[in-house]
């Protein structure tokens, strides 16, 4: 929610501002600025207009602003001139808000981590590595895998688009198609149908098909719109169940969860990288993202708090393939835990990559068959039966 706050600064000058969060933390948040609160009501212009507008970072904007702020931490500049070349580079508009109050949070003496945690734009990943990164003094090489986290995630979303807009454009042609050739083309075509003809199971298929679309067209758009709503109410609700329906779904299912276990193993070895303990890590990663493998991921938190080790807990859990639980075992002997995550979340990668080849060679052959199985019905019902008929017809004028 978006709250209006009427207050005075310390040197006693009367300001009005706007801020998100609770009621609660915005009176906070007006703490921390020293301000005085006069009155306080909620900004319904302002909450009306976050709705239009993308509040989000893309993966592609994070990934371009973590390299550029690596390189200029690797040339020596300090963060505070690091953040104020990155506000005048930047073309991203809501990237450029987030860094001007960066720099005040910095300049009022707040963290790294404080920072960029109350511009409420950056995910908490940021927020922790970055908080690891100052106590560390590895800020660079954080910054390096926060830029290499958010290009595979950029990577990963531009394969999957990709891989659906040539099946999601074949798909509407055809619909658009059988739609047209059932409001064109079927009523002058049974026209010309010999009367014995329309008793055929194609012909009859096609002429119900046809008179469906034409009294019942707005059914074609109530149901995607009713499924779209269904979908998104489930994901809100009942996000566990609905990703377990999809992990069933042939080579779809394969590709969502490699998909997903590539992302989980890449936080995992992000937060373990920047030396945040395992337990800390599930959190984070379950708050960021509640799906079904990152509620797993609760249980096997429990299970180390029961005094499981992590590769014991991933075993006790059969959703996950026995390749997991023992590159953990290999990790607690080497104590190499962050390399062996990454290695598993590199095999995933690999695995994610082979499923969407997978995906778009099963796609084509099936629309094929589709459109084969439509234009055969299509010609068994009408073509044929009025070729026939205007065969005999001439056969008998010949006569």
């Amino acid at each position: 929610m978006y709250w209006k706050i009427e207050a005075l600064t310390a040197k006693r000058t009367e300001v009005s501002q706007t801020f998100e969060g609770s009621l609660e933390d915005v009176r906070n948040q007006a703490m921390v600025y020293g301000l005085e609160i006069l009155n306080i009501y909620p900004d319904w212009m302002a909450f009306i207009r976050s709705i239009y507008q993308n509040r989000k970072l893309s993966s592609e904007s994070l990934c371009v602003f973590f390299n550029d702020f690596e390189n200029m931490q690797r040339c020596g500049l300090s963060i505070n001139e690091s953040v104020r070349i990155l506000i005048e580079t930047t073309s991203n508009s809501l990237l450029k808000q987030a860094l001007v109050k960066v720099i005040n949070y910095l300049q009022d003496g707040h963290s790294l981590e404080e920072s960029f945690e109350n511009t409420r734009i950056f995910p908490k990943i940021v927020c922790v590595s970055l908080n690891a990164a100052e106590k560390t003094g590895n800020i660079p090489e954080i910054l390096a895998l926060l830029g290499e986290y958010y290009k595979f995630k950029h990577e990963n979303n531009k394969k999957i688009i990709n891989s659906s807009i040539y099946p999601a454009v074949i798909f509407c042609m055809l619909i658009g198609l059988s739609i047209f050739i059932s409001l064109k083309l079927v009523p002058q075509l049974k026209a010309f149908l010999p009367e014995q003809s329309c008793n055929s199971l194609s012909a009859r298929l096609i002429i119900d098909y046809a008179y469906f679309i034409k009294d019942y067209w707005w059914l074609s758009i109530l149901l995607p719109t009713a499924l779209i709503i269904l979908v998104k109410y489930y994901w809100n609700n009942h996000k566990e169940n609905l990703m377990r329906f999809f992990f069933n779904i042939p080579l779809w299912g394969n590709l969502l969860k490699n998909l997903e276990l590539s992302q989980v193993f890449m936080n995992l070895y992000i937060y373990q990288k920047s030396g945040v303990n395992i337990i800390e890590t599930i959190d984070n990663i379950y708050e960021s993202n509640k799906t079904y493998i990152t509620q797993k991921l609760v249980v096997i938190r429990d299970e180390i708090f029961k005094g499981a080790s992590l590769s014991e807990a991933f075993k006790k859990d059969p959703f996950f393939p026995s390749l997991i639980h023992q590159n953990l075992l290999k990790s607690q002997a080497s104590g190499t835990l962050p390399e062996y995550l990454r290695m598993i979340h590199n095999y995933y990668n690999i695995k994610t990559k082979e499923s969407i080849e997978r995906v778009i060679n099963a796609i084509g052959p099936s629309l094929l068959m589709v459109t084969s199985v439509f234009l055969i019905m299509i010609a068994c019902a009408f073509i044929l039966p009025i070729y026939s008929n205007m065969s005999q017809l001439g056969d008998s004028v010949f006569k």
